[in-house]
Parts: C-alpha cells; sequence; structure tokens
C-alpha cells in the first residue's frame, strides 16, 4: 500500500497539486488541489494561480464539462481576471453552445491589457467569430474573423471561416478586411 504524501502546508500542498499536473497524475493533482481548498478555500498561489483553476482544466481535458465550469467560476470568484479560467470556462460555454455567455468570458480576456494577457488576440478574435457564427451572426462573426485575419493574414483556418461566412451573406459589393 502507498503511503499518502503529507505536507505541512497550503503552499507545499499545492506546489504537489502543480507538479501532479505536470506530470500528468490527474488523481494526485485532484487531491492536493482538494486539499487546498479544505486548508484554505480562497487560496491563490503568489504568481495568481488558484487551485480551482487547475480543477477546472482537468475536468475540461477529461470532458466533464459542466464540472469544469463550476469550478472555473469558483476561480474567477477568487480573481475575476484570471485570463486561463476565462478563455477555460468560455471554450467551455462554446462546447456546451452557451455562446452569449462564451462571448461575455472571451470579451472580459480581451479586456486585459496586452502585457498581462497570454493568449493571443487572434485566438480570442476567433473564438468571438466562432461563437458568433453558431449563434447565426453572420455580420458579427464577420466582424471579428476579419479581426482575426488582421492579425494574422496567413492563417488558413481564419481564411476558410471568412470565406464560409461570406459565403452565407449576400453581398452587395466585396468586403474588405476590417481594419482598426
Amino acid at each position: 500500500m502507498a503511503k499518502k504524501k503529507s505536507f505541512r502546508t497550503t503552499e507545499e500542498w499545492f506546489e504537489h497539486g502543480r507538479q501532479c499536473f505536470h506530470k500528468p497524475d490527474g488523481i494526485g493533482a485532484v487531491n492536493a488541489f482538494n486539499e487546498v481548498i479544505d486548508r484554505d478555500p480562497a487560496y491563490r498561489h503568489p504568481d495568481g494561480d488558484n487551485p480551482f483553476f487547475y480543477l477546472g482544466k482537468i475536468h475540461e481535458m477529461e470532458n466533464r464539462i459542466d464540472e469544469a465550469i463550476i469550478h472555473y467560476t469558483r476561480s474567477l470568484a477568487i480573481n475575476q481576471y484570471d485570463e486561463e479560467s476565462l478563455v477555460g470556462r468560455g471554450s467551455c460555454y462554446t462546447v456546451t453552445k452557451l455562446h452569449e455567455q462564451a462571448i461575455s468570458d472571451f470579451t472580459k480576456a480581451l479586456k486585459l491589457p496586452d502585457h498581462q494577457r497570454n493568449v493571443p488576440k487572434k485566438h480570442l478574435f476567433y473564438a468571438m467569430a466562432e461563437n458568433y457564427r453558431q449563434m447565426e451572426d453572420f455580420g458579427q462573426a464577420i466582424y471579428w474573423v476579419q479581426k482575426a485575419l488582421n492579425e494574422d493574414p496567413n492563417n488558413q483556418r481564419h481564411q476558410e471561416l471568412f470565406k464560409k461566412l461570406t459565403s452565407k451573406v449576400k453581398l452587395s459589393k466585396p468586403l474588405r478586411y476590417y481594419k482598426d
């Protein structure tokens, strides 16, 4: 029988959880992060991470989307500007077809200052376009995919979405890429 690891501080449990997450050892990570939450539900590492983000990511990767949304929401209760939780929850909302909520999360991520945001704008623009496309709001979808194309004009995925969208809309004149 394996000996259960025991750490003295919440910080040690958190770091152990992070190490397990990156191994990957999902069970070890979940156990460690649950220990952190039991000790301090509002725990936030000095780098800004918290156990709820990691639990959300684990659930998302294991396709337990509803549980992932719950954990990302708890993470955002600790830090409303946690970019990774906003993007993670937005992605989960996209999968569950809660497009307006997804758009709201991606919009919040876009409002973060450039020096604080890790996710490239082009990815957030594309996510916005895809959510609007699924809502059949083709005007907004085209607007956002144009912004994605402005960031990365040679991106084939962005070009394909642009072509798919513009084929659905009858235009009286050709569209030009939107420039800020």
